[in-house]
């Protein structure tokens, strides 16, 4: 183990469960097993001092290792210079091309009946919360559950409960884009937490000041991906339905205070997942 210091210890989260680990500094880059699911993950490196970020391993994995490169060298490319006649005329070229399409579009946004198309790859919000941490205003909408996460449109496309950890990601697996998590803290060595979750009901307020879960909010910022946690000061209300078939329904309703005003509303169905059995020592 490393050793610590009062000075120079951070902590950090596994990327793969959520399991919040502390280091100290000189451990950034070493390689480290996470106590909860066993993975190696990669120790991040030192935050600077006064950042409120909450910090998250990388996962270890194993490089591929690819076929030795011909030892024969490729030929350089003959690089033909163009003459100053050709590259005026490509230069007239595109500015006709551009000036026709900018015509093309506002006759067809003239035309009526026509609507211009949004891009494919744009998926509308189903629900618009008001964001409020007063939960007696707090409905659950009857839609997938979505909303923002630091600023940016967020919808739940796949839900995970492990044991007690409760995962809504904007994308499939542990390295989606997004994620809204919730340590529920409840019965979470129990093999049955899932059907012991069937029907319950968790209800927080934000002046609450008794025990609470912990929320974390996840997102990429460019190369980084960021987790801020949350123990305090939020607003939740969350239902389950009842176990079927591996999977357990609910509703929640999502408000949390940081400055970008984040919240995520609406109904899920989790996949019930569960850690594999430890080996003895």
């Amino acid at each position: 183990m490393f050793s610590r210091s009062a000075m120079s210890e951070f902590k950090f989260a596994c990327p793969v469960c959520g399991q919040r680990m502390a280091v100290d500094s000189s451990a950034s880059g070493a390689q480290v097993e996470c106590p909860t699911c066993f993975q190696i993950v990669i120790v991040p490196k030192a935050p600077a001092q006064g950042s409120k970020y909450q910090l998250s391993a990388t996962q270890y994995l194993k490089p591929v290792i690819l076929p030795p490169a011909s030892s024969t060298k490729a030929a350089s490319p003959v690089v033909h210079q163009r003459k100053p006649a050709v590259l005026i005329f490509a230069l007239i070229l595109a500015c006709a091309v551009v000036t026709a399409l900018f015509v093309r579009e506002k006759i067809v946004q003239s035309q009526p009946g026509r609507r211009v198309m949004a891009e494919t790859n744009t998926v509308p919000l189903a629900v618009s919360p008001l964001w409020t941490l007063d939960s007696t205003k707090a409905v659950f909408p009857n839609n997938t559950a979505a909303g923002k996460i630091h600023g940016k449109d967020f919808v739940c496309r796949q839900a995970v409960l492990l044991h007690d950890f409760l995962a809504l990601r904007s994308g499939k697996g542990w390295q989606s884009e997004m994620a809204a998590n919730i340590f529920l803290a409840h019965n979470a060595d129990s093999p049955r937490a899932a059907e012991l979750l069937s029907g319950r009901s968790f209800e927080v307020g934000a002046n609450q000041i008794d025990s609470r879960p912990a929320v974390s909010l996840v997102w990429q910022d460019g190369n980084l991906r960021v987790t801020e946690l949350f123990t305090n000061g939020y607003t939740m209300k969350l239902e389950f339905g009842t176990v079927s078939s591996n999977r357990l329904p609910g509703k929640i309703y999502l408000c949390l205070p940081d400055a970008a005003r984040s919240y995520v509303a609406g109904t899920f169905t989790a996949e019930i997942q569960r850690f594999p059995p430890r080996h003895p020592p």
